[in-house]
């Protein structure tokens, strides 16, 4: 195989250094954990996080968004039944606001007034109404020339530039507006980070409160809170060490915040650089950031001392303006290099082999959907009765779960019947697993013949080669496949003269349009568990 030119080191060595920092912030939870003082009973510092101090109540239900997918990364056409706890209905319009989690609340108590429905019908028509025009001006400026596309552009920016920061603080307003009383994350919570306990935090445990933060700090600006998501994405992938964390999580953070792209490895090495350059501030500003939430939860009598976060929201503003004109500088030097579509990742196999994955991609793909859509089926035909479902796609079959609702949660009255027709939707249900089984073990076989062929074709046996090489192609064939899906995300992220407020909007349309499966309800926070 032909070796890979050295411009793109830099680039490798900078995701390198991030996945090095994912590793070395969950090892200093631990030691924080060890020798930080702890955290007083309570507080209520006006940052969304209210006092432990109130008698504990139930826990209610939280909802948060689905974090934006990769660039290209397959969608499932169908998602599995949601079972308990799912999404309030209407929640999916506004998949991408950082109003989600607190209209979630709002939605499932059926407390949301008159008043706030009429403002978020604003909200979204507003935000239509932008998207439409931006996609309108891209549309007709596709096939011009650089220098008129820019101007057009540049124009553009400037009209919408006004309306866009009303829509951005419209969003805020309701945030705050829909957050309520102890309706909040960290509400219920009885642990804080940097407490000294015997355990150390979970890169999980870390990752929601980076989360909770996120969506619910009053002391954020924008930018801070979309750094956060992606620290938190970095540490729900966080691995032993450098190498597995970047095999864990191989794609680049790009703006718009939190999208990820992959890029080809031949790039110049001017562009190589800046983009190392770019990661380097990043990493610089995320740690400050993460240091600075752990400070927050430290801190004791919050009234009485200037809250972490809000000193470094505006101690922040300076660097992270520069870092969005160095994306731009990058972007310019990519389009030089090649066009926005033809910026992907490239396979390392040859044609042949290449669709022999393509072709085993899509059977996984129409495998799935057919069996998401027969249980949804199912589990939709017998709505009424007091049953619990658990669906799981593991890498050789499908794990499907049917249980008796415990007392109280199976809704109606008591049914006679009930243990013979939840027995009966198992049988059912057991048929469809075995059939995917069936057919989960020819794409089984499929793979381990690719993986024969791809290791004559690459001249390796070594199993860390070939996971990468058919990993690689994995995703090439499912970038090809959902490209369609994609346009405004790779217009988002490449094209050169839109402004970052423009960017997060054509996101923000994308994450909509891809109707990801929405994530079901998860109970406030309480006491730590028992275990990682």
């Amino acid at each position: 195989m032909t070796p890979r030119p050295t411009p793109i080191a830099p680039c490798l060595v900078a995701r390198l250094l991030l996945a090095g920092f994912i590793g070395c912030m969950s090892q200093a939870a631990g030691l924080r954990a060890q020798s930080d003082s702890t955290f007083g009973s309570g507080r209520n510092n006006g940052d969304g996080f209210s006092s432990m101090d109130q008698p504990r109540a139930r826990p209610i239900f939280l909802y948060f968004p689905p974090s934006p997918p990769p660039l290209g990364q397959m969608i499932p056409s169908v998602g599995l039944a949601s079972g308990r706890n799912p999404a309030p209905a209407g929640l999916a319009a506004f998949v991408s606001d950082i109003f989600y989690p607190a209209l979630g609340v709002r939605l499932a108590s059926h407390s949301l007034s008159d008043k706030q429905r009429d403002r978020l019908d604003r909200y979204r028509a507003d935000k239509t109404a932008l998207q439409q025009e931006l996609r309108a001006t891209l549309d007709k400026i596709r096939d011009a020339e650089p220098a008129a596309r820019d101007q057009e552009l540049a124009a553009l920016a400037r009209a919408q530039a006004p309306r866009l920061a009303a829509l951005e603080q419209a969003a805020e307003d309701l945030r705050r507006d829909l957050v309520h009383g102890e309706e909040t994350w960290s509400a219920l919570r009885e642990w804080r980070l940097g407490e000294r306990v015997e355990r150390g935090f979970s890169p999980n445990e870390i990752a929601q409160v980076m989360r909770g933060y996120a969506f619910y700090s009053h002391a954020l600006t924008p930018a801070q809170r979309r750094l956060l998501r992606e620290i938190h994405l970095e540490l729900t992938a966080a691995a032993p060490n450098a190498t597995h964390a970047t095999a864990a999580q191989p794609y680049l953070f790009f703006p718009p915040e939190p999208a990820r792209v992959l890029l080809p490895d031949d790039l110049p090495a001017e562009v190589a650089a800046q983009i190392a350059a770019y990661q380097t501030k990043k990493s610089r500003l995320k740690k400050e950031l993460y240091d600075a939430v752990f400070a927050e939860e430290r801190l004791k009598l919050s009234f009485l001392r200037a809250s972490p976060l809000k000193t470094l929201a505006t101690a922040q503003e300076p660097a992270l303006a520069e870092l969005e004109a160095l994306a731009e500088e990058i972007r310019r030097g990519l389009v030089q290099h090649a066009s926005p579509a033809a910026l992907a990742e490239r396979s390392p196999l040859p044609p042949t082999l290449q669709a022999r994955v393509g072709a085993l991609i899509a059977s996984h793909t129409s495998l799935q959907r057919d069996a998401s859509a027969r249980l949804n089926e199912l589990f939709a035909a017998h709505r009424d009765v007091p049953m619990q479902t658990s669906v799981r796609f593991d890498p050789d079959g499908l794990r499907v779960v049917v249980i008796a609702a415990p007392p109280g949660r199976g809704g109606g009255k008591k049914q006679p019947d009930a243990p013979a027709r939840i027995a009966a939707v198992r049988a059912q249900a057991a048929v469809v697993a075995d059939d995917y089984g069936r057919q989960m073990a020819e794409i089984v076989n499929e793979t381990n013949a690719l993986r024969v062929e791809i290791a004559r074709t690459l001249g390796t046996t070594r199993a860390s080669a070939l996971d990468a090489a058919f990993a690689a192609a994995t995703r090439v064939a499912a970038a090809r496949e959902t490209a369609g899906l994609y346009g405004d995300y790779r217009v988002a992220v490449f094209q050169p003269g839109l402004s970052p407020a423009q960017r997060r909007l054509l996101l923000d349309g994308v994450v909509a349009a891809l109707a990801l499966p929405l994530p079901r309800g998860e109970p406030q926070p309480t006491g730590r568990l028992n275990r990682w």
